[in-house]
C-alpha cells in the first residue's frame, strides 16, 4: 500500500532528481523548482505504488528501474508548443527554401529528395507544421524522396504526435483554408485531427539529442524552444551531432531562447535563427 507521497521532496532528494536528470537527459532544473518536481514524481509515485521519493530515487537508480526511466522523464520534462510557433520560420521553409531546393533538382544540381528533421518534436506540431508546408508543394516534389523525422525523448509525446489530434489551442494560428483542406473538426470534443495526407508524410522516433542520430544527412533541421533547458557542455555536445546530422548545404533553424549562437562558427550565418553548413 502506498503511503507517504504527500511528505515533503527533501533540498537533497531534489538535487538526486537533478542530478539524475542532468546525467541521463542533459537537462538541467533549478533549485528554484522543487515544488515543480515534487508535483511530477508524485504522478509516478502514484502509479508505481513507490511509498516515497527516496525509495523511488533507488528504484530509478536500479536495474529494475530501466524500464521506468521513460515514465520519470516524460512527466519532467515540459512539452508545450502550437503549430506555425515563430512563423517567420515557416514562411522561409515554405518560401525561399523549398523553392530553392525545387529548383536546384529542376537543373540537376541535387537529388530530387528532402530530408528534414525536427529534433525534439514534442507532440509533433512542429513536425506538421513543416510537413502542411511540403505538402502544399506535392505538384512540384511529385516523385520525390521524402524524409520528415521528428526525434524527442519522450513517448509519451511521440504517441500524442502519432495520434495526430489537437486543441483550438494549438491551431491558433492555423489558417481557415489550411483547417478545412488538412484537418477534421469535432466540435464536441473540441479537438482537430490533421489528415492521413499530412500525417502520412511524417514519421517520429525516440531520441536523445545527447546521443548522435544514426541517420543519413538532412538538408533541414530544426531545434527550437529545447536547449534552454540545457548547460554550456550539454549543449556543445548537442551541437556537435547536429552539424554532423547537417548535409553540406544545409540549413539549422533555431529557436530565439537556444544559446548556442557562439558555437555555431563553422556555419555561415544569414539571420539570427538561420544558419547553413558551407557547400
Amino acid at each position: 500500500m502506498m503511503t507517504g507521497t504527500g511528505s515533503e521532496l527533501t533540498e537533497g532528494e531534489h538535487e538526486r532528481f537533478c542530478n539524475l536528470i542532468y546525467r541521463v537527459a542533459g537537462i538541467r532544473i533549478p533549485g528554484t523548482k522543487r515544488v515543480m518536481v515534487a508535483t511530477r514524481v508524485r504522478k509516478r509515485l502514484k502509479a508505481t505504488g513507490i511509498s516515497s521519493f527516496s525509495a523511488y530515487l533507488n528504484f530509478l537508480n536500479s536495474a529494475a528501474g530501466a524500464g521506468e526511466m521513460p515514465m520519470f522523464l516524460d512527466v519532467m520534462t515540459t512539452n508545450e508548443t502550437y503549430f506555425y510557433r515563430d512563423p517567420h520560420h515557416y514562411d522561409w521553409f515554405d518560401q525561399t527554401f523549398l523553392p530553392e531546393v525545387i529548383q536546384r533538382a529542376r537543373l540537376r544540381k541535387r537529388p530530387r529528395s528532402l530530408r528534414v528533421w525536427s529534433a525534439a518534436s514534442s507532440t509533433g506540431e512542429e513536425l506538421y507544421s513543416i510537413a502542411l508546408k511540403v505538402v502544399g508543394h506535392r505538384p512540384e516534389l511529385n516523385g520525390w524522396k521524402l524524409t520528415l523525422l521528428g526525434t524527442d525523448l519522450s513517448g509519451a509525446v511521440l504517441e500524442a504526435a502519432r495520434a495526430g489530434v489537437y486543441d483550438d489551442r494549438a491551431l491558433h494560428l492555423v489558417g481557415d483554408e489550411e483547417r478545412r483542406a488538412y484537418f477534421t473538426h469535432d466540435p464536441v470534443a473540441r479537438t482537430w485531427t490533421l489528415s492521413r495526407e499530412v500525417q502520412a508524410a511524417a514519421t517520429f522516433k525516440t531520441h536523445n539529442l545527447l546521443e548522435p542520430l544514426n541517420e543519413e544527412p538532412f538538408d533541414c533541421i530544426f531545434i527550437k524552444n529545447v536547449l534552454i533547458y540545457f548547460d554550456a557542455e550539454s549543449k556543445k555536445t548537442v551541437v556537435q551531432h547536429l552539424l554532423a546530422a547537417l548535409a553540406k548545404g544545409g540549413y539549422l533553424v533555431v529557436g530565439p531562447s537556444e544559446g548556442i549562437y557562439t558555437m555555431l562558427g563553422a556555419l555561415t550565418k544569414h539571420k539570427s535563427w538561420l544558419y547553413q553548413k558551407p557547400a
